[in-house]
């Protein structure tokens, strides 16, 4: 077992007992791996990595976060909040678009690839080492932990993959646990019922600690109240809106922020003890407990010392993710690339199209998709007809570039025009990316390449980029 003393004197460079591997190595390898997997087994390898490493994961302030969408743009916007307040942030999420590195932050910094290589090679080895059969989520569970330990990380937000009990993040035990919204799952691998659902997403949280939600049902949310109650969790609920967002990402991430706003509200001042009126939206500082309106006094020190506000953090920091309603507004056409890969997500990607359609009338409109067998289909294909309604234009349907299983494109365009959408099939992406530039106009036109996170990853890697 590898102490936390061997662990803060390791030199640089030093990855310890078995073999050493290159990062093009290393990446190798974990491609060869089995993803993720959702089941005991995940929880049991996680705690045996975790043992290896002398408990670490119990050791270090955690968030969760989990649910249907939404997980990844949550995080970022609680980190940023979190970095401002002064606190080391480290954020681990689940998926990437072109390199693994771009899974593990702290304080907004992917992992260079040097310290990528020696850290994955320590956590790789004391898995072989131990027989351990980890898949490449766990490892880079693991090797998140390690780095953000020796960045003396104060706290780490974690992406739930599958916002589930049997995801491996589920292992650690959470000073917050957060849920985004819950809807259809993507990978099939929850239960249909949302309520149930929502139950087994609930199971991240653990006694004591805090638990919040962006689930917009009310009742929904009542019966989640209910069942926190009864294993002494934390309830933190409603969260509201502290700041609008600029136009027109208030509409399409308002609730993600706001949930943002309360994990890192709850952090600094419910388990960290720090009184912060910029978190919690107040133009004068009003401490806890205190009532009635500011003195004088209050009010002439408040102007004379200016609390940064979260209305104008938002106006002036405000950024999104790669791959999260990314608009190149540069490019000719303008490209939107989006990983929404469900129902729900699809949703508030074309009503995010409708808005910048009402902001500037879009000259020309294709949305190259890719579906995997998961999606309704017929359903997709309704929200697509809905959106070309309101917004001229067509569908280009691709297969899948990954590993995940997609729906027969020629199958899909059959259906698409039984319901009077005008839709095109394609076998690969790079054809369909090409007549789509020349089927918008160059300079107000708009091509939206959406599906899943590899239909973004497929984007850059045509246009010849590798890493960001």
């Amino acid at each position: 077992m590898i102490t936390s003393t061997e662990l803060n004197v390791r030199k640089k460079g030093q990855t310890g007992l078995g073999k050493t591997r290159s990062y093009s190595e290393i990446v190798d390898y974990l491609d060869a791996l089995k993803p993720s997997e959702y089941g005991e087994a995940a929880l049991t390898r996680m705690k045996a990595l975790d043992r290896h490493f002398d408990s670490i994961g119990s050791k270090m302030d955690t968030i969760l976060v989990g649910g249907t969408n939404g997980k990844s743009s949550t995080i970022h916007f609680a980190a940023k909040l979190l970095k401002e307040e002064g606190f080391n942030v480290g954020a681990c999420y689940s998926t990437h678009i072109l390199t693994y590195n771009e899974c593990i932050e702290a304080n907004f910094v992917p992992m260079a690839n040097k310290m990528f290589a020696d850290v994955l090679n320590e956590v790789i080895n004391a898995a072989e080492m131990n027989e351990i059969k980890a898949t490449a989520q766990e490892i880079m569970l693991m090797a998140s932990l390690l780095h953000f330990k020796a960045e003396k990380t104060d706290v780490v937000l974690i992406e739930v993959a599958y916002g589930g009990k049997l995801d491996a993040a589920a292992y650690f035990t959470p000073k917050i646990a957060a849920i985004t919204r819950i809807a259809e799952d993507s990978k099939g691998l929850l239960n249909q019922d949302l309520d149930l659902a929502s139950f087994e997403m609930l199971e991240i949280a653990k006694s004591q600690c805090w638990f919040i939600s962006a689930e917009q049902s009310k009742l929904r949310l009542q019966k989640m109240k209910a069942w926190c109650d009864e294993r002494d969790i934390k309830w933190a609920m409603p969260i509201r809106k502290l700041a609008t967002l600029p136009y027109i990402f208030e509409q399409l991430y308002g609730r993600t922020a706001s949930l943002g706003e309360r994990i890192a509200q709850i952090y600094a001042e419910d388990i960290k003890g720090k009184f912060s009126p910029f978190l919690r939206g107040n133009l004068l500082a009003t401490q806890k407990g205190q009532r009635g309106r500011p003195t004088l006094e209050a009010k002439r020190h408040a102007e004379l010392n200016p609390v940064k506000t979260l209305k104008t953090f938002w106006h002036e920091q405000f950024d999104l993710m790669r791959g999260r309603f990314e608009l190149l507004d540069k490019e000719k056409p303008t490209m939107l690339l989006d990983n929404a890969n469900n129902l729900d997500a699809f949703n508030n990607l074309f009503l995010g199209v409708r808005l910048l359609h009402y902001q500037k009338p879009l000259k020309g409109l294709v949305l190259i998709l890719g579906f995997s067998k998961s999606v309704n289909t017929m359903e997709a294909i309704k929200l697509i007809r809905y959106l070309l309604k309101k917004v001229s234009g067509q569908v280009f349907l691709v297969p899948l570039p990954s590993d995940t299983p997609s729906h027969d494109v020629q199958d899909l365009s059959l259906m698409a025009k039984e319901l009077n959408v005008k839709a095109k099939a394609f076998t690969s992406f790079t054809e369909a990316l090409e007549q789509a530039k020349t089927a918008v106009d160059e300079r107000d036109g708009l091509v939206v390449i959406s599906g899943s996170t590899s239909m973004v990853s497929e984007y850059w890697q045509n246009r010849g980029i590798k890493k960001f």
